[in-house]
């Protein structure tokens, strides 16, 4: 029987096809699963990877973690002057990290400065530390780990959160300013100098990095001073949770790796000092949020010192004093600053030792040469108005037409007789202008 060579040519068609067929569908599975993996990552209700920007040119994958983050902040002022118009009281419950770009605003090297983005910018990061932390906490108990991290879960939190930050958010140390600090550039002193930015950051604005982080996670953070330097605290005694009151107190290190010194070595660096010293400097305890605010304020102060505006420094260093008037340093700087300008105090403290000292004062602030001390702290203090610490200078309150001015918050003041107070209003914070 004669073949059909039309038929057996469309049967070897049919039987070449087949695994052309089966090529075919298999890529284009590849393509659907490719494409809706792509439309995942790009949801922002993913649960999924996703990029966050640490400084220009580094690329770093985070994962989310179960949002909101532990510790929200119930009070978000959007100024420097809404944040000085807040009673002390209530600054604990403004984020520090806040509070320290809101310092920063208006200085050089803080132009490009948006703080919403940098705060948002670290809550993920905190997401980030969170994921890395529980994905990690194994370790605590693991025989190959848990000498290392001394079976305390305090312990290894604190330091996968450095880990996390310098191994994966690429926060670094300026080596620049080893041996050359200035505080001319604002980034050299607050956080923002680490955040989108390839400058860095040094013992004056790590320490915060790492305590603006950890008190997202709910963690125990405070900063410490000792003379020249800030390092980070964990007082987890009084915790709420008991696995942070493992260790209980300790002390952490932020610019050279995780290490964990003892008071004491703080006593010897980076400079030697007598008890003495530490305690009329409050140096080693835990700062309160007032007090914290006011180291902000003093390098705000700094930066505006070193561009030789020493009206602005004073201002600067008033408004720190008035939110710690126990530090002499705040007062010294202040008096010293308006000593050398046309700056006139508002706070009859400082209005006092102006008048009382005159111009034979030495600016002190860390990293200078020398350290002399004031002497006029060795002697009595000349009488004045009671001063409230922790309220700031800023704009006067709206007032009905015909009212008198409002008192200076935190200042008894007495009344004129035309009903005016006798010290007027203090001013809004003037904007940063270099010199001519």
């Amino acid at each position: 029987m004669a073949r059909n060579p039309g038929k057996s040519a469309s049967r070897r068609q049919l039987a070449c096809s087949a695994p052309e067929r089966l090529l075919r569908y298999f890529i284009g599975v590849m393509l659907l699963v490719m494409i809706v993996f792509a439309i995942v990552l790009e949801s922002p209700q993913s649960s999924s990877s996703r990029i966050v920007s640490a400084r220009p040119g580094i690329a770093i994958t985070a994962y989310d973690v179960p949002s909101p983050l532990p510790v929200t902040f119930a009070l978000a002022p959007r100024t420097l002057n809404e944040l000085l118009a807040l009673p002390a009281d209530q600054l604990g419950k403004v984020d520090i990290a806040r509070i320290n770009l809101l310092c920063a605003t208006g200085l050089p090297g803080a132009e490009k400065l948006d703080v919403e983005h940098a705060l948002a910018t670290l809550d993920q990061w905190a997401q980030r530390v969170a994921f890395e932390t529980e994905r990690h906490l194994y370790r605590i108990t693991d025989p190959r780990y848990a000498e290392h991290y001394q079976h305390s879960e305090a312990y290894f939190r604190a330091e996968m959160l450095m880990q996390v930050l310098y191994q994966d958010l690429g926060v670094k140390y300026d080596m620049e300013t080893v041996g050359n600090f200035s505080f001319k550039d604002s980034r050299v002193a607050f956080i923002h100098g680490m955040i989108d930015d390839a400058n860095g950051g040094t013992c004056a604005s790590m320490p915060v990095m790492y305590v603006a982080i950890g008190r997202r996670l709910g963690y125990p953070l405070k900063l410490v001073t000792t003379e020249g330097h800030v390092f980070v605290r964990w007082e987890g005694t009084e915790h709420s949770n008991p696995d942070f009151r493992g260790r209980g107190r300790f002390n952490i290190e932020t610019t050279s790796g995780f290490m964990g010194y003892p008071d004491d070595y703080y006593k010897t660096w980076p400079f030697k000092l007598t008890d003495e010293q530490v305690r009329t400097n409050g140096h080693l305890l835990s700062l309160s949020p007032s007090e914290e605010f006011a180291q902000f304020l003093a390098s705000r102060g700094h930066c505006a010192i070193d561009n030789d505006l020493t009206g602005f420094a004073a201002r600067c260093y008033e408004n720190a004093y008035r939110y710690d008037t126990l530090r002499p340093c705040y007062a010294a700087w202040c008096v010293d600053a308006a000593a050398r300008s046309d700056y006139q105090p508002f706070t009859p403290a400082l209005i006092g030792l102006l008048a009382q000292h005159g111009h034979g004062l030495i600016i002190r602030r860390p990293f200078d040469d020398d350290f002399p001390t004031p002497d006029y702290f060795t002697g009595p203090r000349p009488p004045n108005a009671p001063l409230t610490p922790g309220m700031g200078i800023q704009p006067p309150q709206p007032r009905a037409p015909g009212m008198p001015q409002p008192m200076m918050p935190g200042i008894s003041q007495p009344i004129a007789p035309m009903g005016q107070p006798v010290i007027p209003p203090f001013p809004q914070e003037p904007p940063f202008r270099s010199p001519p």
